[in-house]
């Protein structure tokens, strides 16, 4: 599948960080990255709005982001559309941006609600 956009999310520290948005259940090559699974909506304006469900790390996307996901299902129930993804290969700063948006955003997937 392909790449719907890309869309800026801002950290707890306002750090900026670009993510690839797709489809839910679209392959990734076999990188490190930041994830976000959304539900992507468009407003009353006409922008695009992503309700942030969870957010969390891997050092393979592929054999994380599949149906066996910890969350999968409560994604599915909150409507969720897309993953957005963030290239990341150290895993020190996968760890830091992690941090940064759960700290800014407090997804209802990762507070356990």
């Amino acid at each position: 599948m392909s790449k719907i956009e890309d869309f800026a999310f801002y950290g707890a520290s306002e750090h900026q960080y670009i993510f690839q948005v797709y489809p839910i259940g679209t392959e990734f090559k076999d990188i490190g990255g930041v994830y976000i699974f959304t539900r992507r909506e468009i407003n009353s304006q006409g922008g695009v709005v992503h309700n942030i469900l969870y957010v969390g790390r891997s050092n393979s996307l592929p054999r994380r982001l599949t149906r066996l996901h910890h969350k999968w299902e409560g994604v599915l129930r909150n409507r969720g559309n897309c993953i957005c993804v963030y290239s990341e290969s150290n895993d020190w700063d996968r760890n830091r941006i992690e941090d940064d948006l759960i700290c800014k955003y407090r997804p209802p997937l990762n507070m356990g609600i």
